[in-house]
């Protein structure tokens, strides 16, 4: 097995997703973290000057969509054959997209009426095309009583699980909540909190702000 370090900052962020694909494998590594004061002095040492990084036996790899991949494939969560995985690829995408071309504008506005407005307009128009297509891939597994794809837990899952953790969690003082009444969701997010190894690690890990 190799021996795994991952560089993050001390908190959730882009780090989580593979926090959690470790958890769920239950593989060992090492969760380094800097705070804000630390950070500069540490900068230097990585290949882009940016976190997170994956270094593998030595080796560092950069790139958070990158690192997840690779260890989604390397503990075996990444579906069972080609057409898992390419369900997978594209719920990734889809994820990317509303996090940089939606999420990212609402997050970095600081006054909290037009905050809300984004939120709200994004709730109304764009939100439906991604959920609605999200959801319309959960029914075609097993009518959306079960994982994402397959018969077994992929990180599909734990992606869908660990986004609508962090979207509530940064909108929870907007009072708007973008997975209102999307019951498949709510259904598919219990399913995901009740694996032991993940409840564990919700249970252990550090409440941060992000």
């Amino acid at each position: 097995m190799p021996s795994y370090k991952l560089y993050y900052f001390d908190f959730r962020g882009l780090a989580e997703l593979p926090r959690l694909i470790f958890k769920q494998a239950g593989v060992d590594f090492q969760d380094i973290r800097f705070s804000r004061e630390e950070w500069p002095q540490h900068k230097p040492d990585f290949p882009l000057k940016t976190v997170p990084v994956l270094e593998v036996d030595g080796r560092q790899i950069t790139q958070s969509m990158a690192i997840t991949r690779y260890l989604a494939k390397e503990f075996g969560l990444f579906g069972s054959n080609n057409i898992e995985a390419l369900l997978i690829d594209e719920l990734m995408e889809i994820f990317a997209e509303i996090r940089n071309n939606h999420l990212g504008k609402i997050y970095s506005e600081q006054d909290e009426t037009k905050k809300t407005e984004l939120i709200n307009a994004f709730k109304t128009t764009n939100a439906p095309v991604y959920f609605n297509l999200v959801e319309k891939r959960m029914k075609e597994n097993k009518s959306g009583s079960g994982f994402y794809v397959g018969a077994k837990v992929s990180v599909a899952d734990l992606l869908i699980y660990n986004s609508m953790f962090a979207i509530r969690d940064r909108l929870k003082k907007t009072g708007v909540d973008l997975f209102e009444g999307r019951t498949l969701f709510e259904e598919h997010y219990k399913r995901v909190d009740a694996l032991p190894n993940i409840a564990k690690w919700v249970k252990e890990r550090k409440v941060t702000d992000l």
